[in-house]
């Protein structure tokens, strides 16, 4: 009885000795948590093709986001298979793994939705902004504005056009980045030509009383009489108070404004007279009418000048403003002349007498007709 007793235990000793590595094996395989790699794979995966897909100036945060929980994952994985075996738990880095997954399939969406309104906002402001710049070019360019301003309006011109080309080419962040500085340029120009305007406009109504009682001098003498818009550019010819035709004319340089002092290009403003008319050797022109500037008017308003210091003490006057030919260039030329073609300087010199009344002025219309039609 003791010997078979005896063999029995011998026998399970065996059996157990056999199974143990088994036992052993099956704790280990069925016991070890499995390691989140399959959900890391299609992470990573799912992040490369978004990469791909996704121009690089359009990343959306979720992609960044994406990136980051699969670092993260990858960081608690690392953490875990420092632990014993039987001990490892994934569950955290198999959360992030598949998170970023998910932001990661989810960002070509958004990216593309995200390029798309950037994309039609910069084609609304792109628009504007040329809208806006045609609206006021031509007024803009007969304008004669200080050297820096005309800088920035060159400039701001080319950055326009820069902008719509790196927005052919799809080049969307740097066509912005243009588009943001023409219009900082762009307007900076049109606050200055506002404050221009809007002062030089100031004197519309003394511009229609000098027109007004011009033309009704003309009237009262049945004579002849010549009003002068610069801003348009044209003058009028008047007979016994009724408009008889208009020529196309030229300015100085420096044409808005009153004319302060010689040399400062600007052709004067006032009321004046025909004092001489001119031809053959008296004039380096075709033709040539000489009128009585300076005025009494503009030698008040120079000597005011001088003693406020808002001109220096050397300034000089100036004279020899005349209506003359050689005209027809396009440009406001002149030192401060205004000049006609020869073929209007020629009928204009048959038809006035010396003492014809020459009015200037700066503008017969308000601001906002002359921004509405700026051709002259």
């Amino acid at each position: 009885m003791a010997r078979k007793l005896k063999k029995k235990v011998k026998v399970f000793i065996i059996v157990f000795l056999a199974s143990l590595p088994l036992c052993v094996f099956g704790v280990f395989y069925w016991g070890t948590p499995e390691p989140p790699e399959k959900e890391l794979g299609k992470a990573r995966v799912a992040i490369a093709e978004a990469r791909k897909t996704i121009e690089k100036d359009f990343i959306p945060p979720s992609l960044i986001e994406a990136e980051s929980l699969y670092d993260s994952a990858m960081v608690f994985w690392k953490a875990e298979n420092e632990r014993f075996i039987l001990s490892r738990n994934y569950t955290k880095s198999r959360t992030f793994a598949v998170r970023a997954e998910q932001e990661a399939l989810a960002s070509p969406k958004i990216a593309s939705q995200n390029t798309n309104d950037f994309v039609s906002s910069l084609e609304r402001d792109l628009a504007a902004v040329k809208r806006d710049t045609a609206q006021i070019e031509q007024l803009y360019s007969r304008l004669p504005l200080p050297a820096i301003i005309n800088k920035k309006y060159s400039r701001g011109i080319i950055l326009l056009r820069e902008a719509e080309l790196n927005l052919e080419q799809k080049n969307f962040k740097e066509s912005r980045s243009k588009l943001e500085l023409a219009k900082f340029d762009l307007s900076e120009v049109a606050r200055h030509t506002k404050n221009l305007l809007d002062d030089y406009f100031s004197n519309l109504p003394m511009w229609k009383r000098w027109a007004d009682q011009t033309i009704r001098e003309s009237a009262q003498s049945q004579s002849y009489a010549i009003v002068i818009d610069k801003f348009a550019g044209k003058c009028f010819l008047y007979n016994s108070g009724k408009l008889k035709t208009s020529y196309p004319v030229e300015l100085g340089k420096n044409w808005i404004g009153e004319k302060r002092y010689s040399g400062d290009k600007a052709t004067p403003e006032g009321k004046y007279k025909i004092t001489k008319k001119k031809d053959g050797q008296q004039t380096r022109y075709f033709k040539a009418l000489l009128l009585n500037y300076p005025n009494d008017e503009d030698k008040q308003r120079f000597q005011s000048e001088i003693k406020d210091k808002t001109l220096p003490r050397h300034a000089r006057i100036g004279g020899l403003i005349e209506i003359h030919g050689d005209g027809g260039k396009g440009v406001n030329w002149t030192e401060g002349c205004i000049a006609f073609s020869n073929d209007d300087m020629e009928s204009i010199y048959r038809i006035v007498p010396v003492g014809c009344p020459v009015t200037i002025v700066g503008s017969l219309q308000p601001l906002f007709e002359v921004i509405k039609n700026p051709k002259p």
